[in-house]
């Protein structure tokens, strides 16, 4: 196992700044001295994920998920320590050897191997396009639809060779098993056992990355014209891909989404290139036509405003409904950016230019309400009455119910202007419309099994006693001062209730035995128990009195002491009562005597 210095654990961990590491993944909003975002561990409507610059830590008050930079990167991406360790060591620069045979690593053996044999292909495609002959086709090509060289290499868009077996026989010369490039979709296993041959031949490669920017698949385009061939073909669902959890572009949009406050989805990887390359750099596509939770979830991480815009065609018009509809749900603020003509936004773009697009496409966004109403009016003949009759229905079956009373009072006078029917009647539409889905919605409830009975939240306890509020007080005093632990030590190790705070206490001891200085986020990362761990960073982000800390410190003995003294009280008077029924009656007032000494030792304490 790789074994990393103190010093430069500290020294990265000192160096990342927790603030700006988590708004990569979470769109986070300042109150007061913290940062407040969803978490990113749990489902949630509104935002209880705090993120303290101060302290650098996070912490949800909704499931109790707490940490420092490190233990954020290992549960956000499943790393083991090292690898988190490394993972943020590359981000400043520091490069640092990763383990490969760490058990708790993020990806397996195989999956590692798949990765580099994705970015051997990547590069070799790229050299090939631009540094051979039988590349010139399709750079040309390239060329002519606007992209520079530049550009070529920024997107790292490549070229397979006709050749069968090119990249087979790279690969195997590289070492690479090749049973297992067939299962990472770069092969195919000939049918007479004799071999393989490559799944992408003769095409236009442009690489598929994940959040971080690896490469995990291909999308390949024909160059040719052809009846038979797909226009595209894509690389298989593999161990290291998920189109259900892969958003295109999402390694590069990450920052100026989070810049912006605003993502534009599209629903094709050529759009997002056409758009990044024109300088709208907030766009990421879904790898297919659906969109998925995992989706959703990043999505609405990233920003809190979304731009759908698909292509003009009835099936576009489509597939921006359904995102619009899920994403209407997932309580995200919803603009659909519509396209003339039947037009695609990359059609559009190189037509007509990426301001233009911003200009009269993006920033003319319908609302939700806007766009449904539309949707629905696409093919009716409002000059026929069976068309608006059915136009007034499916937009208030569609809307009643979201509508808030401005926007109520706006979609009937929008189907008033449109339809010229009395805003009386559209009132009465409307009515039944709500009536209608409130009846759906009880029966829906009164059918389904209680949600909260099925779906298991960890949440943190809402009402804490005395007792666990001065145990949490007093450990965040003992995590940062090595001296005070030392000096009440002897104190203290008999006093605490809880076991987890117990636990911590004497894995606290065994720590400060070995390190000079208090160094809490470094013992956070140590504990392996996850329970543990929670408690430690809970007790970090406690409000201590730092003017009054001796004080503070005392109060809390003492109150632990009196909770002590009560404790042996109850079990003096239980043992006492228990005396008496054995008719052990000397045992009984002796055990009343002790407790008639404990209760005055209580008063004065």
């Amino acid at each position: 196992m790789t074994r990393i210095s103190d010093e430069t654990i500290e020294e990265i961990r000192s160096g990342t700044d927790i603030v700006d590491l988590i708004s990569e993944y979470v769109q986070l909003a300042k109150r007061g001295k913290n940062w407040f975002g969803l978490c990113p561990f749990h489902e949630e409507g509104s935002p209880s994920f705090s993120v303290s610059e101060d302290k650098q830590l996070f912490h949800c008050f909704g499931c109790g998920a707490s940490g420092n930079a490190i233990t954020f990167m290992m549960d956000m991406e499943n790393r083991s320590f090292i690898d988190s360790i490394v993972k943020l060591g590359s981000r400043m620069g520091v490069e640092l050897e990763s383990s490969q045979t760490d058990n708790q690593a993020s990806k397996s053996s195989s999956n590692q191997k798949m990765l580099k044999a994705y970015t051997l292909a990547a590069n070799f495609y790229s050299h090939l396009l631009l540094n051979t002959i039988e590349g010139e086709k399709a750079l040309e090509y390239l060329e002519k639809r606007g992209f520079t060289r530049d550009e070529i290499e920024q997107y790292e868009i490549g070229w397979s060779p006709v050749q069968s077996d090119a990249l087979s026989a790279l690969l195997k010369r590289q070492g690479f098993d090749m049973q297992e490039m067939e299962t990472a979709g770069l092969c195919f296993h000939k049918e007479d056992g004799s071999g393989y041959f490559d799944r992408f031949r003769g095409r236009i490669m442009f690489p598929i990355q994940d959040d971080n920017g690896a490469t995990i698949a291909f999308s390949g385009r024909r160059l040719e014209d052809s009846s038979s061939d797909a226009k595209y073909i894509n690389s298989p669902e593999t161990p290291v891909f998920e189109k259900s959890k892969v958003l295109f572009n999402f390694h590069r949009a990450r920052l100026n989404v989070r810049k912006t406050g605003k993502v534009v989805l599209f629903e094709g990887f050529m759009d997002t290139i056409a758009a990044d390359r024109g300088g709208i750099g907030n766009t990421v596509a879904v790898m297919g036509t659906a969109l998925s939770a995992h989706h959703i979830v990043k999505l609405k991480r990233m920003a809190k405003k979304i731009v759908i815009c698909c292509d003009g065609d009835s099936a576009g018009w489509g597939a921006a409904k359904r995102f619009a509809d899920q994403l209407m749900d997932s309580a995200m603020d919803v603009l659909v950016a519509t396209l003339p003509d039947k037009m695609d936004p990359d059609d559009y773009i190189s037509q007509h230019g990426s301001e233009v697009f911003s200009e009269k496409v993006l920033d003319q966004a319908l609302s939700y309400i806007s766009f449904v109403a539309a949707y629905y009016r696409r093919d009716k003949n409002l000059s026929v009455d069976h068309d608006i009759k059915q136009y007034v229905h499916e937009v208030f079956d569609e809307l009643a119910h979201r509508c808030s009373p401005i926007e109520k009072d706006l979609l009937i006078q929008q189907l008033h202007n449109e339809t010229h029917a009395s805003k009386e009647s559209l009132e009465q539409e409307f009515t039944k419309s709500i009536a209608k889905k409130a009846k759906q919605s009880k029966q829906s409830h009164d059918s389904s099994p209680d949600e909260s009975r099925t779906v298991q939240v960890t949440r943190v306890p809402a009402n804490r006693t005395e007792t666990d509020r001065a145990e949490q007080l007093l450990l965040a005093h003992l995590l940062m001062d090595a001296d005070l632990f030392e000096e009440k030590r002897l104190e203290l190790q008999d006093l605490f209730v809880r076991d987890d705070v117990i636990k911590i206490f004497f894995k606290l001891a065994a720590f400060y035995e070995q390190y000079d200085l208090p160094n809490y986020q470094r013992f956070a990362e140590m504990l392996e128990d996850r329970q543990l761990k929670k408690v430690v960073m809970e007790a970090i982000l406690t409000e201590r009195s730092k003017e009054h800390t001796t004080q503070e410190v005392n109060d809390c003995i003492r109150h632990l002491k009196r909770n002590q003294m009560k404790r042996l009280i109850d079990q003096k008077r239980h043992e006492s009562k228990e005396a008496e029924k054995r008719n052990d009656l000397l045992k009984a007032m002796e055990l009343a005597s002790e407790v008639i000494q404990l209760v005055r030792s209580l008063k004065v304490l």
